[in-house]
C-alpha cells in the first residue's frame, strides 16, 4: 500500500468502501450455494477455510507469519467465534424456520451497539455528528429491510430472538479484537487466524447439525465456494486494517456499505427493480457514512 495512500484522510474511507463491497458478494454466493442444496452453514465453513487459506499464503508470502503462542491462539478463536462464526450459526438457523426476511434485519443494529458499547466502555466519546451519522446509516437499511421483512407473530418470535444473538455477537466482536489486539501481530496474520478460527467452530457446528458439506467434484456446485472463499480473502484483506486505523466503532459500519452493495448487485447483475424508497434509503445509508468520516477525518 502505498505511503502517501495510508496517510490520506481517505483512507479509511477507501478501506471501508473496500471491506463492505466484498463482503457484500457474499449473499448472492450464498443465494447459489442454497439453490445448490449447500446446507448454509457447511456453505460458511467452505467460505472461511478457503478464505483464511488464501490469507496466510499471502501472509506466508510477505513474511508476516501468525504468531501461534496462546494468547494468539485464543484471540483466532474468541475473534473468529464472535466475529463470524456465532452470527452465521444464529441467523442461518433463524433463515432454516422463517425465511430470510426477518433474519436479514439484524444486519441493520451492529454500528449503533457498536457505538454503545464503546461509549459505556470509554473507548469513544460522545460525538453528535457521529451518533447522527450512524443513526442515518440505520435508519435508511432499516427502509430497505422492514418492507421485505413480514411480520413478526408467535410461531416467528422465538426465531428472530435467536437471530438477535448476531448483531450483540458481531459488536463485541468489533470491540474484542480491538482490546485484545496483539501488538506483535500484522493485520494480515490476524485476519488469516480468525478466518480459520470461525472455521474451525462452523466445522463443529456443521456436525452439531448434520450440515457437513463435502464437495462431490461439481463444477455447477463447488465453484461457488471457491468463489465465496476468495470473496472472504478480498473482504478480510482491508478488515483488520481498517480496525486498526480506524477502530471500531468506524469499522461497524460496513453493514451500511453491504446494504448499499447488494442493492446494486441485484439491479445490474440479477436484474432486480426497486422502489423510489429503496434509493431514498441508498442515499441516507450514504448520507451517514459520510456525517460519519467526517468525525472521522477531524480525529486523525
Amino acid at each position: 500500500m502505498p505511503a502517501r495512500l495510508r496517510q490520506s484522510r481517505f483512507y479509511p474511507l477507501l478501506l471501508l468502501i473496500a471491506t463492505g463491497v466484498a463482503l457484500g458478494f457474499a449473499p448472492p454466493f450464498a443465494k447459489v450455494a442454497a439453490a445448490d442444496g449447500i446446507p448454509m452453514i457447511g456453505f460458511a465453513f467452505w467460505q472461511n477455510l478457503l478464505g483464511g487459506l488464501l490469507l496466510l499464503l499471502l501472509a506466508t508470502l510477505n513474511g508476516v507469519y501468525p504468531p501461534l503462542k496462546p494468547r494468539h491462539l485464543r484471540y483466532y478463536a474468541i475473534s473468529g467465534l464472535i466475529t463470524l462464526a456465532l452470527p452465521s450459526a444464529m441467523v442461518f438457523l433463524a433463515v432454516s424456520h422463517i425465511g430470510a426476511g426477518l433474519p436479514s434485519i439484524v444486519y441493520a443494529f451492529p454500528a449503533m451497539l457498536t457505538y454503545i458499547f464503546a461509549l459505556s466502555l470509554r473507548m469513544e466519546r460522545l460525538a453528535w455528528m457521529r451518533a447522527s451519522g450512524i443513526a442515518l446509516g440505520l435508519i435508511g437499511i432499516l427502509m430497505i429491510l422492514l418492507p421485505r421483512s413480514g411480520p413478526v407473530d408467535d410461531a416467528t418470535l422465538p426465531w428472530m430472538l435467536l437471530a438477535l444473538i448476531a448483531p450483540v455477537s458481531l459488536a463485541a466482536g468489533n470491540i474484542y479484537r480491538t482490546r485484545a489486539w496483539p501488538q506483535d501481530a500484522a493485520p494480515l496474520a490476524l485476519a488469516a487466524g480468525t478466518l480459520l478460527g470461525a472455521a474451525f467452530w462452523l466445522l463443529l457446528g456443521s456436525a452439531a447439525f448434520d450440515a457437513v458439506h463435502l464437495p462431490a467434484g461439481s463444477i455447477d456446485a463447488d465453484w461457488v465456494l471457491a468463489a465465496a472463499g476468495l470473496f472472504a480473502c478480498l473482504s478480510f484483506l482491508p478488515y483488520f486494517e481498517l480496525q486498526r486505523v480506524a477502530g471500531p466503532v468506524y469499522l461497524s459500519q460496513i453493514g451500511y456499505v453491504m446494504a448499499a452493495t447488494s442493492l446494486g448487485i441485484g439491479t445490474f447483475v440479477f436484474g432486480e427493480r426497486y422502489g423510489l424508497i429503496t434509493w431514498l434509503a441508498a442515499a441516507v445509508i450514504v448520507a451517514g457514512i459520510f456525517l460519519v468520516n467526517r468525525r472521522q477525518q477531524a480525529a486523525r
